[in-house]
């Protein structure tokens, strides 16, 4: 794509990164849901010179945002001769030591709890709760604080400002990587995704209105979604349903959470059963034999 694209003058380039973009939100591909996400994702696989497959194993797209992926960091950081050694890795606390040959020969610890991410403020919400993602996925989101502490710290070159979707979602205001499409870009409405009674700023603002609570239930509110058959496939997220189902949604918000919950604990539930300790399982052949 960037050997045909490098050909065109800037103007024939932007239509062209832009009509890609637009496709890119009407398939609902990638997970982006509008065209100015969409010519992100364009953007961003033209400028580094990668596709859009490898763009899906390395960002993520939060609340507009650009963000990398932490596993997709540590992998940058191993590849470029850093090591990673996990002394620690629970629901309470993740503890690992980075070294690089050149830049850290004797290793740098670095030490994270839930504790502080608590008393901080990062990791609960506007009411003092833990915010659903740390209650869920506690040992993941410790990780991938520390695999971008890390990174940073080390090599910055890296991350280049572009914080994990853990910390986009925590943060109000992340000065990830953005870009001011104000002066170039002018955008059509998608027209496989917005309802014929809502305009496109309508649909913008009901996206921004569910983004402050959705974005700490992301896995719960995604699970539940394709369970009911409003997402047809893995790449999509709530940001690409209808703006008739986000109303839907809007309208009965703690209802539609609650559900949500409530699914994905009955899908924990039946893993648990599943998943039966070897030692009942040696008492039940026991038994069989006597």
């Amino acid at each position: 794509m960037a050997n045909e694209l490098a050909n065109l003058n800037d103007t024939q380039l932007m239509q062209n990164l832009q009509t890609l973009g637009t496709e890119f939100a009407k398939s609902g591909i990638l997970g982006v849901s509008t065209p100015s996400q969409g010519l992100i994702v364009a953007l961003t696989c033209y400028t580094e010179h990668i596709s859009p497959i490898e763009f899906a194993r390395t960002y993520h797209i939060v609340g507009g945002r650009l963000t990398m992926r932490a596993d997709a960091m540590q992998a940058q950081f191993l590849r470029h001769g850093g090591r990673i050694r996990w002394l620690v890795s629970t629901n309470e606390v993740c503890e690992a030591i980075f070294t690089h040959s050149e830049y850290a020969p004797n290793g740098v610890t670095l030490k994270l709890t839930i504790e502080e991410m608590v008393d901080s403020g990062v990791a609960v919400d506007s009411r003092g709760q833990l915010k659903q993602t740390w209650k869920t996925f506690p040992r993941q989101m410790l990780r991938a604080r520390i695999v971008s502490e890390g990174c940073r710290m080390l090599m910055p070159g890296i991350v280049a400002g572009v914080y994990t979707p853990e910390e986009a979602g925590d943060f109000s205001s992340v000065p990830t990587r953005t870009l001011d499409l104000s002066n170039t870009v002018h955008e059509t409405p998608v027209q496989a995704l917005p309802e014929p009674d809502v305009t496109q700023n309508q649909s913008e603002k009901l996206n921004q209105d569910l983004e402050g609570t959705l974005l700490d239930h992301e896995e719960t509110v995604n699970l539940y979604l394709k369970h009911i058959k409003w997402l047809i496939n893995d790449n999509q997220t709530w940001r690409n349903l209808s703006s008739g189902q986000k109303k839907k949604i809007e309208a009965r918000l703690d209802s539609f959470i609650a559900k949500a919950k409530s699914y994905v604990s009955s899908l924990e539930e039946e893993q648990n059963v599943l998943n039966t300790p070897k030692e009942f399982e040696n008492l039940s052949e026991a038994k069989e034999e006597q």
